[in-house]
């Protein structure tokens, strides 16, 4: 995804926002409703002339992935060390690159989320011990 560059407002990429990214998704097997997902997220931006950043939600009407009842995506950088040196060295046509992992969220999450922000959320996880390979029987942590 990050050979186009996504339509970021002029405010967003003077605080730094990056115009390009890829998506990485920590799954056990790429099955092919996961890689359906991913490309259809990575076609998103480009088809509603918009952008994803770290932190964005993409609410669905219905879970993406059978045997989950989570539907929102959630956005995050990479939290596997070596995943983030390549976000930091990665460039196209001299554009810096934003890796976002790919996350899904339980309604409860999202509106907690959008009532008290990121940070408390992050706290959350860190005390629930939030796996980073994508677990589709996890419990919603609300």
């Amino acid at each position: 995804m990050s050979d186009r560059r996504m339509t970021l407002p002029a405010s967003h990429r003077e605080k730094g926002e990056k115009p390009r990214a890829e998506l990485m998704w920590y799954v056990r097997e790429p099955t092919p409703e996961i890689i359906v997902n991913l490309r259809w997220l990575a076609e998103l931006p480009f088809m509603d002339a918009t952008w994803f950043g770290f932190g964005h939600r993409v609410p669905m009407p219905t879970p993406p992935v059978e045997g989950c009842d989570f539907r929102t995506f959630l956005f995050l950088t990479p939290i596997i060390e070596t995943d983030q040196r390549i976000a930091e060295a990665l460039m196209v046509e001299n554009d810096p690159v934003e890796i976002l992992t790919v996350n899904l969220i339980s309604d409860a999450e999202y509106r907690f989320i959008k009532e008290k922000g990121l940070d408390p959320f992050f706290d959350m996880l860190d005390e629930e011990d939030y796996p980073p390979i994508f677990d589709p029987k996890r419990k919603s942590y609300l």
